[in-house]
C-alpha cells in the first residue's frame, strides 16, 4: 500500500520536524527527550511513533498532544483504504480530510474539533513547503461555535469552601499538599500547570506577602502575590511534612488524580459534588476570575491577574457575575 507507507513517512518527517520546534521549557530531562526524539525516523508503524510521541509527552513537552489528530487520520486512511480509491498521498483530495474531520465531530466537542483542524491543516501546509506537494487545502467546514460558561464557586461559597479548607484536619501528607495547592490556586488563579511547576526557588516573600515568579502560556512570566496570613501555616505544614523532607519524594510534582479526589471529597462534605463533579483546580482559577471581575468590574486587572494574552479570554467572566441578570430582575 504505497498511500499508507508514503503518509507514515510524512508523518514520520513532520513529527520529528515538530518535536524539535516545541517549547522544552516543562522538560526536565533534556538529553532523554533528546534521545527518544530521535527515534521518530526509525519508527517502523503507526503504533511505535504514538508510542514515542506519548513518551515525550510523559518528558514534559505537552505540544506532542497536537499530533493526536494525525495518529487518527492515518487509522482512518488505512481502514477505508478501499473507499478512499487513492493509491498515492499527493493524489488525497481536501474531501477525503474534510470526511475525515466529520467522522471526529460525531464524538468529539467543537473546541476539540478546532483544534484537530488546526493541527492538520499546519500538517498538510508542512508537506506544501517542504515536500512541494502542493496540497494547499483551506479546509473549510463548519465547526460550531457554542461555550460553555465556566463551572465556579460564587463569592459566598468560594469563600466558605476556603474557610473550610483551612478549618479541615489534615492527617495525611497527601492532604496537607493538596490544602496548599488548592488555598494557592484560589486565592492567585494560577493554572494547574503553573502551580505544577511552582518550586522554592520560585517563592520569594517581602513583609507581608509570598511573592510568586511564574512561567505562564507561552513561556511568559508574571508575578502573582499571597498575604503570608492567608496561607503561611499552611505552607510550613506542607514543608515540615515527612513526604517533602523524604529525599526520594521532595521534588515530585503533585498528581492530577490525586488533587482531584481531594476536591471532590471536600466538594462533597459541602454538599457542593452533584454540580462539580470530576472538577479540578481550574474550578478554583475560575471562581477567582469570577470574584476578581465582580469586585472591581476591571477586565485589565483580571486579565492581568489571570495571565490571559488575549482580552476576549477574560470577557468570559462578565457573564459569570449576576449584576445583570439582579438587575433586569428588579424590572419587574
Amino acid at each position: 500500500m504505497i498511500l499508507l507507507k508514503e503518509l507514515l513517512q510524512a508523518i514520520k518527517e513532520y513529527a520529528d520536524f515538530k518535536s524539535k520546534c516545541f517549547s522544552k521549557y516543562n522538560v526536565k530531562d533534556l538529553q532523554r527527550y533528546q534521545s527518544v526524539q530521535s527515534r521518530f525516523m526509525e519508527a517502523k508503524n503507526i503504533e511505535e511513533l504514538n508510542a514515542i510521541r506519548n513518551n515525550l509527552i510523559k518528558l514534559g513537552c505537552k505540544s506532542m498532544h497536537n499530533l493526536n489528530v494525525l495518529i487518527h487520520f492515518f487509522n482512518y486512511i488505512k481502514n477505508n483504504y478501499k473507499e478512499i480509491k487513492v493509491k498515492e498521498l499527493q493524489l488525497l483530495q481536501e474531501s477525503h480530510v474534510i470526511n475525515f474531520l466529520y467522522t471526529l465531530s460525531i464524538t468529539y466537542k467543537s473546541s476539540s474539533m478546532m483544534n484537530f483542524k488546526i493541527n492538520i491543516g499546519t500538517f498538510f501546509k508542512f508537506l506544501d513547503k517542504y515536500k512541494k506537494m502542493n496540497f494547499d487545502f483551506t479546509l473549510k467546514i463548519a465547526l460550531g461555535k457554542h461555550k460553555n460558561l465556566p463551572k465556579f464557586l460564587p463569592k459566598e461559597q468560594f469563600f466558605n469552601y476556603i474557610d473550610y479548607l483551612k478549618g479541615l484536619p489534615c492527617k495525611k501528607d497527601f492532604e496537607k499538599r493538596s490544602r496548599l495547592i488548592a488555598l494557592i490556586v484560589a486565592y492567585s488563579g494560577l493554572r494547574t500547570i503553573e502551580v505544577k511547576n511552582l518550586k522554592l526557588d520560585n517563592i520569594q516573600s517581602d513583609d507581608y506577602n509570598y511573592i510568586f515568579s511564574i512561567r505562564g502560556k507561552g513561556n511568559k512570566e508574571r508575578i502573582a502575590l499571597i498575604k503570608k496570613e492567608l496561607i503561611e501555616p499552611y505552607l510550613k505544614e506542607w514543608l515540615n511534612s515527612k513526604t517533602r523532607n523524604r529525599k526520594t519524594t521532595a521534588n515530585e510534582p503533585f498528581k492530577g488524580a490525586t488533587i482531584r479526589y481531594f476536591l471532590n471529597k471536600t466538594l462533597k462534605e459541602l454538599g457542593l459534588l452533584n454540580y462539580f463533579k470530576g472538577v479540578g483546580l481550574h474550578m478554583l482559577r475560575h471562581s477567582f476570575g469570577s470574584y476578581i471581575y465582580g469586585e472591581t468590574k476591571d477586565l485589565i486587572l483580571t486579565q492581568n491577574a489571570l495571565g490571559h494574552s488575549n482580552l476576549e479570554t477574560t470577557k468570559i467572566y462578565i457573564h459569570t457575575n449576576s449584576d445583570y441578570g439582579r438587575v433586569v430582575a428588579n424590572l419587574f
